[in-house]
């Protein structure tokens, strides 16, 4: 179980206590939505839980205790403060600035230690059934990808392109969009997070459309750039070196390899074509119960892939004044490589509308 993993890493970590914030990591413990604070002590846990979400914490957490507090942080403070020792050392996964405040105020003898891989390192390993939701996400997001393709046409609106997106995901079973969607066209395309307008796309535009699908809990996260009409020799050329850099990185994403040796890949790939001053950004992320987690894949990243792990392949060139091209696909490392859990085509036939 999931809580008592934690709990037996708190006590390998000589700590007397350990607090558990964020809702992702709430859920991944405790399967509650509601939020709040998660406190381990003496080899047991309990949730406080806002008062207006305990029944509901109620029904949703069998492996712990759950308590409730009054709506803010001076009720959770009360709350947990009676737990705490002077004298104790504390870890934490991460606080609100003020609480972790109010704590160090209040116990000024209690070490407050920022111990955040405890948990990372367990998320950061999908198990099996983590893995089946994510699957079930990364189609969603293929489905919405397609609903992109039928929309985009000359005149349309970016943001009537990404109701249909939005749309057609719901429609299918996904419980919300992990994340803004992106659908960036023309100059604006050479935005990395240039997200919707009511601009209305052009002929010859460059449109690129990043989105992902939550469904229960878990995220996916996918780009294409799509061109309307035939593209210029630029763009074309533009495109096919992204495809180049996205393609040779995947194939180096396996158990053992460093996170930035895969980004060195993508950016040599770039450089070798004269663009690699508008590769502006790591080549990907973790994804999971969030849509950004460990590991990165950067250039400064200290990451080794593992098995189990889900990640970005998303190499972009962003051009200012033309356009951007953003190539992603959300991939599972295997013992063998990679299996996509996103399969939109993105040969560049399949991406001219």
């Amino acid at each position: 179980m999931r809580l008592e993993r934690l709990i037996k890493g708190v006590e390998e970590e000589g700590l007397d206590a350990y607090l558990v914030h964020g809702s992702a990591n709430i859920y991944y413990l405790t399967s509650s939505t509601g939020g709040g604070l998660l406190l381990i002590r003496e080899g047991e846990a309990t949730l406080y839980t806002p008062g207006l979400n305990y029944p509901m914490a109620l029904e949703q957490v069998e492996v712990c205790e759950v308590s409730s507090y009054p709506r803010g942080e001076e009720g959770l403070f009360k709350a947990i403060s009676g737990r705490l020792r002077e004298g104790e050392s504390v870890g934490y996964n991460t606080l609100p600035l003020s609480l972790y405040r109010r704590l160090r105020e209040a116990f000024e003898g209690v070490e407050l230690r920022e111990r955040s891989e405890l948990i990372w390192r367990m998320r950061r390993v999908k198990e099996e059934g983590e893995l089946e939701l994510m699957r079930r996400a990364g189609r969603l997001a293929d489905l919405g990808m397609e609903a992109a393709r039928e929309a985009l046409r000359q005149g349309v609106r970016e943001h009537e392109v990404a109701a249909e997106i939005a749309h057609v995901m719901m429609r299918e079973g996904a419980e919300g969009l992990a994340f803004q969607p992106i659908v960036a066209s023309g100059y604006r395309s050479a935005y990395p997070h240039g997200g919707v307008t009511d601009k209305r796309i052009e002929q010859g535009e460059l449109v690129v459309v990043d989105i992902g699908a939550t469904y229960k809990e878990y995220r996916s996260d996918i780009t294409r750039t799509f061109i309307v009409g035939k593209p210029s020799q630029r763009q074309e050329r533009i495109y096919n070196v992204v495809l180049e850099a996205h393609l040779k990185a995947m194939e180096t994403l396996k158990p053992g390899v460093e996170a930035r040796e895969a980004d060195d890949i993508a950016r040599r790939v770039i450089s070798e074509a004269e663009l690699g001053e508008y590769f502006i950004h790591s080549l990907g992320h973790g994804v999971g119960l969030e849509v950004h987690e460990p590991p990165t894949l950067s250039e400064r990243s200290e990451d080794v892939l593992e098995r189990g792990n889900v990640v970005t392949d998303e190499p972009g060139v962003y051009i200012p004044r033309f356009g951007g091209v953003r190539i992603e696909d959300m991939v599972l490392i295997t013992d063998s490589g990679v299996e996509r859990l996103t399969r939109f085509e993105k040969d560049l036939d399949a991406v001219m509308i």
